[in-house]
């Protein structure tokens, strides 16, 4: 007999969403359970993320393909990477927004304020080796290229302070 691969059924699943088709509920669940809930995949635009990688500042405390400054983790796609790991990013962002917020306000005065659609099509720019591979100095403007900060705040042991080394487990289906 033969199986469909994983990435098939999720793209069909995907697309049913999309339609705004449902799968019916499976024949051993509870009905006083409330009925599952539909995650909200977004169009990525990896081209509109490499544009917001300089307009939304990332360029200067992030660099890709060594274009950028070095505060933070460079932003560089693996060679091989095909596919854009959105949670896996968002996780990321999530790590270090702490360190972010501070140094966004330091350095720029404000913090940067990203949409859900800015946040995807960041991850599409930080996910897409071809399109890393074309980025240059030429895309920062001449004067932000002074804002570049070069001590790399992110591997210092010392800082944050204020931030625990490890958060407790959270078993599931517990109660926060």
């Amino acid at each position: 007999m033969k199986f469909l691969s994983p990435w098939l059924v999720l793209f069909a699943l995907l697309f049913l969403g999309q339609l705004g088709l449902t799968m019916p509920a499976s024949a051993g669940e509870d009905e006083g359970v409330a009925p599952r809930k539909s995650v909200i995949v977004p169009v990525v635009d990896p081209q509109r993320g490499r544009r917001l990688f300089v307009a939304k500042g990332c360029v200067i405390c992030h660099a890709v393909k060594g274009v950028g400054g070095q505060a933070a983790p460079a932003l560089d796609a693996g060679a091989e990477q095909q596919n854009i790991d959105l949670l896996g990013f968002v996780s990321r962002l999530m790590r270090g927004m702490p360190a972010m917020a501070e140094l966004q306000a330091i350095e720029l005065g404000y913090r940067v304020d990203l949409a859900a659609e800015d946040i995807a099509d960041l991850a599409g720019f930080v996910s897409d080796p071809d399109l890393q591979a074309a980025f240059s100095l030429d895309e920062v403007p001449e004067p932000m290229r002074d804002w570049f900060l070069d001590e790399p705040y992110w591997n210092q042991e010392d800082w944050p302070e204020d931030l625990p080394e490890e958060y407790p487990e959270v078993e599931e289906g517990s109660q926060l």
